[in-house]
């Protein structure tokens, strides 16, 4: 059967220049940002692959120069293991910075895009926090665009991101690392098994396994 067309409004108003089945309308991320809000906000659970992501990029000190990881003993509980502590300690750091970006990736336009046609902020009003697999596995990155052809795990209105965390459903954010976002969907075994296994991934974590902050995939909007 032949799927449905989709309305052609919303595209014409978000001028998408990625062309094609790939174009992300503003009705799919109002969608995409309603979906989230229909939880009780707090903070991703303990032993997810999304807490643990969180902790990986949050938990430390960004500055113009990259993100600076924090390195002391985990607070748990208990004490040494990834535990609730260092869940809320990453989250203020991840509110930050969704409220006020120091080092955002570059994104919007389209599927497939060169690089040098990306945009800092596409002036949409939106910030995103999206997922990359990577050879080294994946890498979290804020954006103020579009992320197309990443794994979209967040998005808030930029001038209230208050909203977003508020009422966030993080099921629905877990969810969302399995999925590609405005690009073709590509099945990664090891996202599916670290999220039944998020165990090994704590064991993995602070080596050289899989998860590794690349961050040459950053840029400083102050300095673009």
């Amino acid at each position: 059967p032949s799927r449905p067309a989709k309305a052609t409004a919303p595209k014409v108003a978000l001028q998408a220049r990625g062309g094609g089945e790939y174009d992300v309308s503003d009705a799919d991320i109002q969608n995409f940002y309603s979906a989230l809000l229909t939880g009780n906000g707090g903070e991703p659970k303990k032993g997810t692959v999304l807490a643990e992501l969180v902790v990986k990029f949050f938990h430390g000190e960004f500055m113009s120069s990259g993100f600076r990881r924090y390195s002391g003993q985990w607070k748990g509980p208990p004490p040494g293991t990834i535990g609730k502590l260092d869940i809320e300690v990453a989250m203020i750091g991840l509110k930050e910075q969704m409220k006020k970006p120091v080092l955002v990736t570059k994104g919007g336009v389209g599927y497939g895009v060169d690089e040098r046609q990306k945009v800092v902020d596409d002036g949409k009003g939106w910030v995103w926090l999206a997922a990359e697999m990577s050879p080294g596995g994946l890498a979290l990155e804020i954006l103020q665009s579009v992320p197309y052809g990443k794994r979209a795990l967040l998005v808030a209105k930029q001038s209230n991101t208050e909203e977003l965390f508020n009422s966030v459903n993080w099921d629905v954010a877990m969810q969302n690392v399995e999925k590609t976002f405005g690009g073709p969907q590509i099945k990664q075994a090891e996202i599916s098994s670290a999220a039944r296994c998020p165990q090994d991934l704590q064991r993995r974590f602070s080596g050289r396994g899989v998860l590794s902050f690349r961050p040459e995939s950053h840029r400083n909007a102050a300095f673009e």
